[in-house]
């Protein structure tokens, strides 16, 4: 197969191309560098610098591609809430418009990166992908139209569709500007010996996957014929505070903490069933999140 990866320069594109190369697969990468670099851009793949608003590069590159991995979009759920209107159009617009160049070049199968962030507040634990949609901010407002979208695209073209709802990845090559993710966060404070930045005095409850498990969640739906929704998630719920605490125990000296107090819009909670997935392809979350954590901070340390 040859997959186009849109958003693969990203920390998860990145991951996932040198997977499906080392499978002895074709991979073309399409990102607008926005946000990364080519610093982890496999060299076997081929390289585009395409925004996915620009239908006529879409076009031109989709020539000869079985199949996209759609991964290209904006995630700071923070930033969404200060520009909605720049989210409505880089990741709802770039992703229909995505979605048309595709149509028109006859390529009908895509996996999308979608969100947990879709589930909102949920009313149970651990979350099941029949759970209500009830987006909080306007990213997570994207992520759900998208996956309409492609309801649609399913339906009246016949698209062969993958949704995966991703819960909270960590891993190397994490690098963020700004970093807005609380684990490399907290690592490069704890190896600087600054305080780590902590809301809710850390009793948020997450479900941490670590990269290489993410990644292989992407290749493992790659044949599936119509339409599917999954959680990728490892099944565990974790409290921030013990993430804290395994790096300082990975690192062998306690850690400062700086208490951010309580920020409005928080999810207390939330963690995933992913026996959907499970069941589907055989897939399953590997990594144990100290030996994530161990992995990732010997990155930072060399980085």
């Amino acid at each position: 197969m040859k997959i186009l990866i849109t958003g693969g320069a990203g920390f998860i594109g990145s991951h996932i191309s040198k997977l499906l190369l080392d499978q002895g697969e074709k991979v073309v990468l399409y990102d607008n560098l926005s946000k990364s670099t080519k610093q982890y851009c496999d060299r076997r793949a081929e390289f585009i610098k395409g925004d996915i608003r620009d239908s006529k590069l879409l076009k031109k590159s989709l020539k000869g591609i079985n199949g996209v991995i759609h991964m290209a979009g904006s995630t700071a759920v923070d930033e969404s809430v200060k520009q909605p209107l720049f989210y409505l159009d880089n990741n709802i617009a770039g992703s229909v418009t995505l979605f048309e160049a595709m149509k028109e070049a006859g390529v009908k199968k895509v996996v999308f990166s979608s969100s947990c962030t879709v589930y909102g507040f949920p009313d149970n634990l651990p979350i099941r992908e029949d759970a209500q949609i009830q987006a909080t901010s306007p990213y997570g407002a994207t992520k759900a139209s998208i996956e309409s979208f492609l309801t649609y695209y399913n339906y009246l073209y016949g698209f062969d569709v993958i949704i995966l709802r991703y819960f909270n990845p960590y891993g190397i090559w994490e690098s963020h500007n700004p970093e807005t993710h609380a684990i490399p966060k907290f690592i490069k404070a704890a190896l600087s010996k600054e305080p780590l930045p902590l809301y809710w005095k850390g009793q948020q409850v997450r479900d941490f996957i670590y990269i290489e498990d993410l990644a292989k969640a992407h290749i493992a739906p790659l044949k599936l014929e119509g339409f599917h929704i999954f959680n990728v998630g490892t099944e565990k719920g974790t409290k921030v505070i013990d993430i804290v605490n395994i790096i300082s125990d990975i690192l062998g000296y306690k850690l400062k903490i700086k208490d951010l107090g309580e920020r409005s819009g928080d999810i207390p909670a939330n963690f995933a069933s992913s026996a959907k997935l499970q069941k589907a392809t055989g897939w399953k979350a590997k990594v144990s999140l100290k030996e994530g954590l161990r992995r990732t901070i010997e990155w930072f340390k060399n980085n």
